[in-house]
């Protein structure tokens, strides 16, 4: 009995700007950070908690002024750890950070980024936007006559943006029992998933990120599908080993989604291709019939090609792919109308009578 498996993805994708500033005419102060993870305002956005960043820096985005300083949290305040800088009276002072400094580490000039040969694994890879800040300013404040909003940042404006990308799963059956209201007929399903792998896909690459004409966001590489621009990492190579994503033992499916692991750690940004990123579904699917007998199936191993069964064409950099994964325990014909309940699968008879065959028979009686 054929089965079909529906794959629904939805694609979370976090745009960002970073915010205004305000000059603060202060005596002279030390340079302090407020990150914020991938939103406008510090207030609103996700609390940065990838550890110790590292942080490159440009007097009037000409000078040298940091070169890979170490920035992390003393107390409450983000602060260079290795060397103390404050803010120079006349200009301004370019700021280009990466996460985490432990790495990848990234070669970073004021209006480039390049990581090279990254294999995506449970860091969180993240780059942030570049922030210029006038003479003396630590902090954003908001301006009542002006109808501004306070940003929430009380140091330099580091909003990160995740280089990578991220899987999650969940499974559920799309129904496990039917009322046929023709005869008053009832069947039920059980099905067990044995295990579900996820594999195939590549696991190092590069990424140039290039300043945007804003001078504040960066350009990400694209790769051109077809009529279809990705924004996905370059140079890839290598492929995972399976991955059982499984939380522990067999698992019985309800009509409700049951969370899945993720794919481990993070994955590279890629196009999907037809064939090379697939899930490989074991289950086994009992039947119990209106007549009370039951039937049972075992489904071993069935590769599932993901580019075929979502319109999701590409994991893209900074996107937390969610994966809906329905089982139906019958097998099923899409053009139905019925094609979400067993009524387009029940077997139904189409009789006919051959006609009958003519034969001639010649007999000669002697008398």
């Amino acid at each position: 009995m054929k089965k079909y498996i529906f794959i629904a993805a939805a694609a979370l994708v976090t745009l960002a700007a970073c915010t205004k500033t305000q000059i603060v005419d202060t005596p002279q102060r030390e340079i302090s950070f407020e990150v914020a993870n991938s939103l406008q305002t510090k207030a609103a956005g996700v609390v940065y908690d990838n550890g110790a960043f590292g942080t490159y820096a440009w007097f009037n985005n000409t000078d040298e002024f940091m070169v890979n300083e170490k920035v992390d949290k003393s107390g409450s305040v983000w602060k260079t750890v290795d060397h103390t800088f404050y803010w120079p009276k006349t200009g301004s002072i370019s700021f280009v950070s990466y996460s985490p400094f432990a790495g990848p580490v990234p070669a970073v000039e004021k209006d480039k980024i390049t990581y090279t040969n990254v294999t995506a694994a449970d860091v969180d890879v993240l780059y942030a936007d570049k922030a210029t800040c006038s003479s003396n300013v630590n902090e954003v404040t908001d301006d009542a006559a002006a109808g501004t909003t306070d940003s929430g940042f009380s140091g330099v404006p580091t909003i990160f943006r995740h280089a990578l990308a991220k899987l999650s799963f969940d499974i559920k059956a799309n129904f496990l029992e039917y009322d046929d209201t023709t005869n008053g007929s009832h069947t039920e399903w059980e099905v067990t998933v044995k295990s579900i792998k996820i594999g195939g896909f590549k696991t190092t690459g590069d990424c140039e990120l290039n300043l945007n004409s804003d001078n504040k966001s960066w350009d990400k590489p694209v790769t051109t599908v077809g009529t279809d621009d990705f924004n996905v990492w370059t140079n890839l190579s290598g492929t995972t080993a399976d991955q059982e994503l499984l939380p522990s033992g067999d698992m019985v499916l309800t009509t409700t989604a049951q969370t899945l692991n993720a794919a481990t750690g993070f994955v590279m940004p890629q196009v999907l291709e037809a064939g090379t990123q697939v899930l490989k579904l074991s289950l086994h699917i009992k039947t119990t019939l209106s007549n009370g007998k039951t039937i049972e199936e075992d489904i071993l191993d069935k590769p599932i090609d993901l580019k075929a069964i979502s319109s999701l064409k590409a994991w893209q950099m900074n996107e937390n792919i969610h994966y809906s994964i329905n089982i139906k325990p019958t097998a099923s014909d899409a053009s139905n109308p019925h094609n979400d309940d067993p009524e387009d699968v029940i077997i139904t008879f189409d009789p006919a009578v051959a006609d009958w065959t003519n034969v001639d028979a010649a007999a000669t009686i002697q008398l």
